[in-house]
């Protein structure tokens, strides 16, 4: 794909636009955080022009006067949210200012004079489709310009240790909360440090700021890739080559990954390896070993130990793709491994944590398929991070191959197990204080008729049933079986299946047993 020379010298002057969209980020966040309908927001559009103004400036483009209309609509709405408080005026004034924003910006790129109705309809969902393509951007000039610029250079890692350490502000924001709410001591070591920071606050400003930055940066350039026409209105061709993505402007000749400075990849996993090193210390100590000093009173250990796999689940799935893109972001360095492989063994024991607590929970709530299906993903995460920590070290290891095999074996395994049977297998032998829920869910609630050999064997006369009478519940189970030998007529031919053959011969068995019980014919 041929493209215009703009999006090289917006790269080339990455300390000039990327600075504008830093200062922009800056004061779309102080603006707009948690407030769309404060003074602050008619400020906000006011520097949203100024900085479009900006932008065209530097690459020669004058503020053409069919523009302003454009302009005065976009300042007017947004004069009009701060004088409601009508969410409704509210969100189609935001609506309406980027709908005008991005007809100012097509009116000053290309010439829309001819444009029908639907043509710019269509030339605005482009648009903010390549918009979307181009998020990428500012971060891929950015790194360009960071090892390219000699006098920057010499402060690489300076700036590196600064991104770091922003990049594992960002990972724990989402990280710790979940370690603090999974871990009652973790939380109790951290709760009187960490009271004074509010994370879900942290996040949204991140969040917002991010926004603020990458967004315009990304509008801008997908204006420069002209693709809403054949011709923009003062399109000059370079006769440069670029990737669609404009990967090979961005990243310069053989880019192939483990583009940046390492130290970056360094700063951040140190940062969260310390916290992950001191949270898989106190599961050692107070899971693992069942050390009691500590806890709270009014907290068992039993109490203690049941609770925090789903949190612990998703911080594994997290350490997982962070340890990928580290791999595959930065360039090799013995540290970062080392760190890497640090953080790599902190996922195994959090992994081992959350399936420990899941027993236990197991152990008390009994199998549902959802638990059994977290207990099989836990042992794919396990396999799969000893792909990953080999792959850390071994460059030419096929991780994707492996991964694939892993996942492929894995779920064909599962698939074979059949998890109802192993449900009501486990359940059954497991029950106390057994109530009519549990049966109801094996009969009604599992995925599948699986099962239904195994409920066969239930003596409902052999304990007493809370909730719920047993004759009502001999009734409930003898339709279940009754619905089941009614809805698997002739499967023995074209509809054979195994599971719904032996389902088949445990009802026909069940109600000729019970039909004197029910006081209902089998037919």
């Amino acid at each position: 794909m041929k493209e215009n020379v703009l999006i090289i010298k917006i790269r080339d002057n990455y300390k000039y636009f990327g600075g504008l969209s830093l200062i922009y980020g800056l004061i779309f966040t102080f603006c707009l955080y948690k407030n769309i309908s404060g003074i602050t927001f008619p400020v906000c559009v006011g520097v949203t022009i100024a900085f479009a103004v900006f932008f065209m400036k530097k690459i020669n483009y004058r503020l053409m006067k069919h523009s302003v209309p454009y302009l005065a609509g976009m300042g007017l709405l947004g004069l009009s949210s701060a004088i409601t408080t009508s969410f409704f005026v509210h969100f189609f004034n935001i609506v309406g200012i980027l709908l005008l924003f991005m007809v100012f910006m097509i009116h000053q790129f290309y010439n829309d004079y001819l444009w029908n109705f639907p043509a710019y309809l269509k030339k605005i969902f482009i648009l903010i489709g390549t918009t979307i393509q181009s998020v990428p951007y500012p971060y891929w000039h950015g790194g360009w310009f960071f090892s390219k610029n000699k006098d920057i250079k010499r402060n690489n890692t300076l700036i590196a240790v600064v991104i770091g350490f922003i990049v594992a502000l960002g990972i724990l924001c989402i990280t710790l909360p979940l370690l603090l709410s999974s871990d009652i001591m973790f939380s109790k070591l951290f709760g009187k440090i960490l009271d004074y920071i509010n994370f879900a606050t942290l996040f949204g400003i991140s969040v917002t700021f991010i926004i603020g930055f990458t967004l315009p940066y990304a509008f801008f350039v997908a204006l420069c890739r002209y693709n809403l026409t054949d011709e923009g209105r003062q399109y000059a061709d370079s006769g440069i080559m670029i990737s669609p993505c404009g990967m090979n402007a961005a990243m310069g000749p053989g880019r192939r990954g483990r583009f940046f400075d390492p130290v970056i990849g360094i700063t951040f996993t140190s940062i969260v390896s310390v916290i992950y090193l001191i949270y898989c210390a106190i599961q050692i100590l107070y899971l693992f070993i069942g050390m009691r000093a500590g806890l709270p009173e009014y907290v068992s250990y039993a109490e203690y130990a049941r609770g925090g796999f789903w949190e612990l689940l998703f911080v594994s799935v997290i350490n997982f793709i962070m340890v990928l893109l580290c791999m595959y972001l930065f360039r090799e360095n013995i540290i970062l491994k080392v760190i890497l492989t640090v953080i790599s063994g902190c996922t195994f024991i959090m992994i081992i944590s959350s399936a420990y607590r899941m027993m236990m929970y197991v152990g008390e709530y009994y199998l549902t398929f959802l638990r059994v299906l977290v207990l099989w993903f836990l042992i794919v995460l396990v396999l799969i991070m000893v792909g990953v920590v080999v792959s850390i070290y071994k460059r030419r290891f096929p991780l994707f191959q492996f991964i694939v095999a892993v996942v492929g074996v894995m779920y064909i395994l599962f698939s074979f197990s059949r998890p109802d049977v192993i449900i009501a297998k486990y359940d059954i032998e497991h029950w106390k204080n057994t109530s009519d829920i549990d049966l109801y869910y094996l009969m009604y609630e599992t995925n599948s008729i699986d099962a239904a050999p195994e409920i066969a064997k239930i003596d409902l006369d052999d304990k007493e049933w809370r909730y719920i009478d047993n004759e009502y519940l001999k009734q409930s189970m003898y339709n279940y079986f009754l619905n089941i030998s009614e809805e698997n007529e002739g499967i023995y031919f074209r509809k054979a299946n195994y599971s719904r053959i032996r389902a088949k011969i445990a009802a026909d068995r069940y109600i000729e047993e019970h039909k004197n019980d029910t006081g209902t014919d089998s037919r």
